[in-house]
């Protein structure tokens, strides 16, 4: 194949004929102009040039002529690839320059590349003499003849720039570098409401307030080399008294001795617009705000779903454990007495501890859907936020990795919150795992806080929190982020990006539980590569007292007293029933309130500790203690229960005082807390 030098000065032109070319199998040669591919034609003696007409500097005219002139290029095929004149226009100079065509930039890649084959084929039989003055004179007239087109379409430009300024919907302003106006067209004659005599020279400055009016002058007085602009976008009062508003776009125009030529300025009268703005964001709020509302009722419905399914299973799951427990005990005693052979008794014991630690795992499960749910029962105290969140930044940057660079903005003098020391380690430890999953490849989580004073809702996008002081706790990363449909459900229970089997789904849900036990807010922020922001509102907390001593639990083992037992499931009310006979205590059960008074009636023998459970049909715990106190005011109370919201519904309220044993429970842990309720609470 042969070898053609392509010239042309842009570089994309270049690149698109070269690559045609090359597909063809030529061997291509480049030059930006004319000087530089007379030399390079020089030394490389191509078998074509195809080069571009107009170009700064030599051009291809002067281009063709050098090559003629010369020796070891005067046979050189030429063709001339233009986009300024037509082949009509070029042909006659093409001739007289010896070049062998003239193609359109816009022509085909076909006939492109048909014409550089046949002016490669036939360059033996081409004439290529160079007739000076023929050539001038055939490019003089192309030149005139394209002056006259110039013309031409330069007066049908300025007929229609007057046309559009005149029916612009946009005021336009032309002014010298002193500020004074010496164009005005209809449009900003009638935004104003003057006529163009009244805004000429200064007066079109009624258009931007008077502290922005230097402003402005600034930009038309102001050289090339500040490129000056200014806008201006606000309320404006006309002559008439009336107020609108006004986007007004001054641009300044230098000369080409970096002065000022003046300016040119842009007024739009943009009032519907902004008053449709407004609209818009009142609308936009109220949507906001509605769907905070929807979100927190969808959360508060899953909660309370959560809560109670969580409830049922750990009423079976107490079970279950009650009666693996027993049986374990009894194979042991069997294997013991050799009824069973070892061989076998210790398959079963296997088989058994398979089913306790699944059991074991459940019960985690649920008791993260009780925290999810506010159903855990929690006993706060003042709570130093700023130590806490030390304390467990300590704790968790081996797990958070050297990747993430973690950043403490700790506000002083934050003051105390009324929390559980577990719950703020809880928080930070669900929200640094998302955030370090969230930059796998490194990045910064930064944990700040901060003391803010909410005034209502509308000051806390919609949180529903009451008006008063809170500790703000920001937590932001600069990972993933989120997706709008991801973060519509991170909240819920069991939902995760992650991949099967790393993640439950369960963190944010119970973060957000215990936030919302805590009677605070948590909203979160993010974007896809844009990070994720949390922000949580907590209450402070009135004063700095010190937490209630807890009283220490009495080691488990049995008694002699009578115990009435209290609850409708009849697998814990077995199982429990079974633990207490065991350790010597003797047991009253009943399936439910009503059931529970009438036996405490028909038994005259004292009763010490009445058991129950919160939350039963037909009467609750709480109300079944309150009667059964008041006929036999020494009984002993101790409630249990597998969520904590007996303590605050409508269904009964448990005394502040009062003992709750969380379900599921061990032997050990029911026998601790019988014995430790009858040793502590026994009345004097």
């Amino acid at each position: 194949m042969s070898t053609v030098l392509v010239v042309d000065d842009h570089i994309t032109n270049r690149e698109l004929v070269r690559d045609l070319l090359t597909f063809r199998g030529h061997t291509v040669i480049e030059a930006h102009e004319g000087a530089e591919a007379l030399s390079v034609a020089h030394a490389r003696h191509p078998d074509l040039v195809l080069t571009d007409v107009l170009m700064p500097g030599m051009d291809g005219y002067q281009l063709a002529q050098e090559l003629r002139a010369a020796p070891d290029t005067a046979d050189t095929p030429i063709v001339f690839l233009t986009a300024n004149y037509l082949p009509a226009e070029a042909h006659p100079v093409a001739e007289a320059c010896g070049v062998a065509d003239v193609l359109l930039k816009s022509v085909d890649p076909q006939t492109l590349l048909d014409a550089v084959e046949q002016a490669i084929a036939t360059s033996d039989q081409a004439h290529r003499e160079f007739d000076l003055e023929r050539a001038a004179h055939a490019r003089q007239q192309a030149v005139d003849a394209k002056l006259f087109e110039r013309t031409d379409a330069l007066a049908e430009t300025a007929a229609r720039f007057q046309m559009m300024a005149d029916h612009s919907p946009v005021g336009t302003v032309f002014g010298d570098q002193h500020g004074a106006a010496n164009y005005i067209n209809r449009r900003f004659a009638d935004i104003i409401g003057l006529p163009p005599s009244d805004l000429t020279g200064r007066g079109w400055l009624r258009c931007v307030p008077q502290d922005e009016q230097d402003k402005v002058l600034a930009v038309a007085a102001a050289s090339r080399q500040t490129s000056a602009q200014h806008r201006y976008r606000g309320q404006v009062r006309l002559p008439d008294g009336s107020t609108r508003w006004l986007h007004v776009h001054v641009q300044g125009i230098p000369n080409d001795n970096g002065g000022s030529h003046g300016f040119i300025a842009t007024i739009d009268d943009i009032t519907t617009v902004v008053e449709a703005e407004q609209q818009n964001q009142a609308a936009d709020r109220k949507r906001y705000v509605d769907a905070r509302i929807q979100a927190t009722q969808r959360l508060e419905g899953l909660s309370r779903l959560a809560g109670g399914v969580a409830h049922d299973f750990n009423n079976i799951l107490g079970a279950m454990l009650g009666f693996e427990t027993f049986v374990t005990e009894g194979i042991t005693e069997l294997i013991d007495a050799g009824h069973v052979p070892a061989d076998t008794g210790r398959t079963l014991l296997g088989d058994l501890e398979q089913i306790r630690n699944g059991g074991h795992r459940a019960t985690d499960l649920t008791q993260q859907l009780l925290t999810f749910g506010s159903r855990t029962h929690l006993s706060v105290a003042p709570l130093d936020l700023n130590q806490a969140i030390r304390e467990s930044c300590d704790l968790l940057a081996p797990t958070i990795g050297e990747h993430i660079d973690v950043k403490t903005d700790l506000s002083a003098n934050l003051p105390p919150i009324l929390a559980e020391p577990g719950n703020i380690a809880q928080i930070l430890l669900n929200l640094t795992m998302n955030a370090r999953d969230a930059m796998s490849t490194g990045g910064t989580l930064t944990i700040a806080t901060s003391t803010v004073t909410l005034e209502g809702d509308e000051e806390n996008h919609g949180s529903g929190l009451p008006a008063g002081q809170y500790a703000k706790l920001t937590i932001r990363d600069t990972g993933d982020g989120m997706t709008p449909e991801v973060l519509d459900r991170a909240l819920e229970p069991f939902f995760t990006t992650k991949s099967r089997g790393n993640g439950t789904g369960l963190g944010l849900a119970t973060t957000y539980g215990v936030i919302n036990q805590l009677s605070g807010s948590l909203r979160i922020e993010s974007a896809p590569h844009r990070g994720t922001t949390i922000t949580i509102h907590l209450p402070t907390a009135e004063d700095t007292a010190e937490p209630p001593p807890t009283p220490a639990l009495q080691p488990a083992h049995g008694g002699t007293e009578t115990i009435l037992l209290a609850d409708d499931e009849e697998g814990i009310r077995e199982t429990t029933a079974r633990i207490l006979t065991r350790a010597g205590y003797t047991v009253i059960t009943a399936a439910n309130g009503p059931e529970a008074l009438e036996l405490a009636r028909h038994h005259h023998e004292p009763i010490q500790l009445l058991l129950s459970d919160v939350v039963m049909p037909d009467m609750p715990g709480p109300e079944l203690a309150d009667r059964l106190t008041t006929d036999r005011p020494s009984v002993n109370v101790l409630f249990m229960s597998g969520y904590a919201d007996g303590l605050i519904n409508d269904r009964g309220l448990v005394p502040p005082d009062a003992t709750l044993l969380t379900k599921p429970f061990t032997a050990s842990q029911i026998l601790t807390a019988v014995r430790t309720s009858l040793e502590t609470h026994r009345p004097v």
